[in-house]
């Protein structure tokens, strides 16, 4: 009778101690399709590339996008996933935009392929909590001028969702009339 109580203890003991455990991240979704870009001036479409459980944003380097190296391996890794608690979705929306011009450049050589980046982190019932975008390509410093933050939270994350719906910020900005992302998108899950 002791031992099959001290075994009830035991079970009780290490059960506990391994639901405590941090579950591992882990990527349910990847694809690295390179989709052609949208039209100049079109609405973009924000395909997803990565989906994970466990998972989180790197705060830390998102908050210093300009303490890391300028090239795309790096910044590519500044927005992968990390473990966490939520789900993690990687969007990509591959778009024709005008590069800086400048005097006497001609505006048709300004066409360039853009990519623009975004995460959107939600809880189990895919509420959101929290979502960052930027463009890839960004070549001017400071780097987390065009770093956007959405300022909407709790609203479920859907397939066609207008990316306007989770109203975007600059995390830094000089011109209230700059503040917003602008874009045109369409969030798709499919």
């Amino acid at each position: 009778m002791k031992f099959y109580l001290l075994l009830s203890i035991l079970t009780i003991i290490s059960t506990g101690i391994c639901s405590c455990q941090p579950k591992t991240l882990k990527i349910v979704y990847s694809s690295y399709q390179d989709d052609p870009p949208t039209e100049l001036d079109k609405a973009q479409i924000y395909r997803l590339r990565k989906q994970a459980v466990n998972a989180d944003f790197n705060i830390i380097k998102l908050n210093n996008l300009d303490d890391h190296t300028k090239d795309s391996i790096s910044l590519r890794e500044i927005f992968e996933p990390v473990n966490g608690i939520y789900n993690y979705f990687q969007f990509i929306s591959t778009f024709k935009g005008r590069a800086l011009v400048f005097p006497g450049d001609d505006l048709k050589d300004s066409v360039k392929t853009f990519h623009d980046i975004l995460i959107v982190k939600t809880n189990s019932e895919n509420v959101i909590i929290d979502a960052f975008q930027y463009t890839l390509e960004w070549g001017e410093k400071p780097c987390k001028y065009d770093l956007y933050r959405g300022s909407i939270s709790n609203i479920s994350l859907i397939d066609n969702m207008d990316i306007n719906i989770l109203k975007f910020e600059r995390t830094e900005f000089w011109n209230i009339k700059d503040k917003f992302l602008m874009d045109k998108g369409t969030i798709k899950l499919k």
